[in-house]
């Protein structure tokens, strides 16, 4: 079930069937919380920025070892589509200019 969460994010994963529709918008919320976390780390690249987070979820008690590692695959898809999407701009603005 989708929600409201990075919802462009959340059609990359279902239009590509990178995930199961029942887990969307699990990944829609890890994607979110890195977001929000890698904010008060800007000044680390990303992949110190991933590191830390996933430092930081394995201390929560709540957080299982499975939630880790799929806030890991969330993140890293969420850069994966961010790219795709900078890259389909790009191109969008080059074409435009001819």
């Amino acid at each position: 079930m989708k929600n409201e969460v990075l919802p462009e994010f959340q059609n990359y994963l279902s239009s590509n069937s990178l995930v199961q529709d029942k887990y969307i918008r699990y990944y829609a919320h890890w994607a979110s919380t890195f977001l929000a976390f890698s904010k008060n780390h800007s000044n680390l690249g990303y992949n110190l920025q991933i590191q830390k987070f996933l430092d930081f979820l394995k201390t929560q008690k709540n957080i299982n070892d499975w939630q880790v590692k799929q806030a890991l695959e969330s993140s890293q898809l969420s850069a994966v589509s961010n790219q795709l999407k900078n890259m389909q701009e790009n191109q969008h603005e080059r074409l435009s200019r001819t």
